[in-house]
């Protein structure tokens, strides 16, 4: 073999060597490429799903505020008529006291009748 062939056979040696790490880099570019798609993808699929979940929250959270606002006429009815029932257990209180005053006043002077029709009397 000469020395030219021992030349050419190392420089396609070489060039097999160079074109196997182009390969491999040309694999590894392909692979990162996939990767990196994969990784968009998912972050998309994320992405709309909480978009779709926020929509879902906005729709609850309206039917939520609609139940409120449809609910407080309701609610100040309510407080009103406690407002009221109060108020009347109030009276109730005070009328029981008064007749309760009253039927004492009743029995006091049922119980003294005598002594004082005597007293009226005497004047």
């Amino acid at each position: 073999m000469s020395e030219t062939d021992q030349i050419t056979n190392l420089i396609l040696k070489r060039m097999d060597q160079l074109q196997n790490s182009i390969d491999n880099v040309d694999r590894r570019m392909v692979t990162s490429e996939d990767r990196a798609s994969a990784s968009r993808r998912s972050m998309h699929r994320r992405q709309e799903e909480q978009g779709q979940k926020l929509v879902a929250i906005e729709h609850r959270l309206g039917s939520v505020e609609k139940s409120v606002s449809d609910a407080a006429p309701t609610l100040e009815d309510y407080a009103r008529t406690k407002a009221k029932v109060e108020g009347a257990g109030a009276l109730g209180r005070f009328l029981w006291t008064l007749g309760g005053l009253l039927l004492a006043i009743a029995l006091w002077i049922v119980a003294r009748w005598d002594g004082l029709i005597a007293w009226l009397t005497s004047r």
